[in-house]
């Protein structure tokens, strides 16, 4: 498998799984059978094969990457609003459901102009950084460290818990190392660059894999209990008129549709910088 079919899978697996997972949205792990195959539905009642949030926020962030050719908190910020705004990158056309941690930082961003609008509380860390998270390591792919540092400040314009920023760091490296060609058991055992709180460091031990079924099952019914009442959980996003443009001259004044160029320009990007900077391990 050469670079671009792992890029090309890397964001085609993401829109796909999402799609897939949609049928059993918010059920409980054990509730429901099996699902095998593409089937739309679930809360929101999608066609097959329609995304849901994750994916449109992670096309908005790999269409900054490429658009500003490289990080810049600002546009994404930019695009989040207009996704939830007038459904840019959605697979229907508007936003019908956002997690209440991003909407309430994209609403801070637009009071503020502060683009890092991530609520610090722990009961926050909720995983709506980690599902966009893909195009960070396509684009950084070049460079450990950079693919590191940006991870966490993707983490940090809509997720400022701890948890959450180290857990998309941890992650994005794990991305990496895919996306290098690398087997399932180094992708696993993959390092982190920096200390990491003691919830996080337990999964690069992989301390998860021992635990009794039944065990894991209470433990994150419980969790989702808690994230619910913390308001970490999603719910379907009112209808709004289309937000009042984002402070900044990087607004993108027509949204942008999914391309099917996508992989092949952060595959590009890359490698440019490869050539431009420092590669490391």
């Amino acid at each position: 498998m050469n670079v671009i079919e792992r890029y090309r899978g890397c964001l085609l697996g993401l829109a796909c799984g999402d799609a897939v997972g949609t049928t059993v949205e918010f059920r409980t792990r054990g509730s429901f059978a099996p699902v095998t195959g593409m089937h739309g539905g679930g809360p929101f009642g999608l066609v097959a094969g329609e995304w849901t949030d994750d994916t449109s926020m992670a096309l908005c962030l790999a269409a900054s990457l490429i658009h500003c050719k490289g990080f810049d908190a600002i546009d994404q910020m930019n695009r989040y609003c207009n996704w939830r705004s007038v459904g840019y990158m959605s697979s229907t056309g508007n936003c019908f459901d956002i997690g209440l941690t991003v909407s309430g930082a994209l609403t801070r961003y637009l009071a503020s102009g502060d683009p890092f609008a991530g609520d610090p509380d722990p009961r926050t860390a909720g995983n709506g950084a980690l599902m966009r998270l893909a195009p960070v390591p396509m684009f950084y792919a070049a460079s450990a460290e950079a693919t590191w540092t940006q991870a966490g400040e993707s983490a940090r314009t809509t997720h400022g818990a701890l948890e959450a920023i180290e857990c998309s760091r941890l992650f994005a490296l794990q991305l990496r190392s895919a996306l290098l060609g690398k087997g399932k058991a180094a992708i696993l055992s993959t390092e982190p660059l920096a200390p990491l709180n003691k919830k996080v460091a337990a999964l690069t031990r992989n301390d998860h894999a021992s635990r009794a079924p039944g065990r894991s099952r209470d433990r994150a019914t419980a969790s989702n209990r808690s994230k619910r009442r913390s308001g970490v959980s999603r719910t379907p996003a009112p209808s709004r008129k289309p937000c009042s443009p984002p402070p900044t001259s990087a607004t993108t004044p027509t949204p942008l549709q999914p391309s099917a160029a996508s992989w092949q320009e952060l595959s590009t990007a890359s490698q440019a910088s490869r050539g431009t900077g420092s590669t490391s391990s």
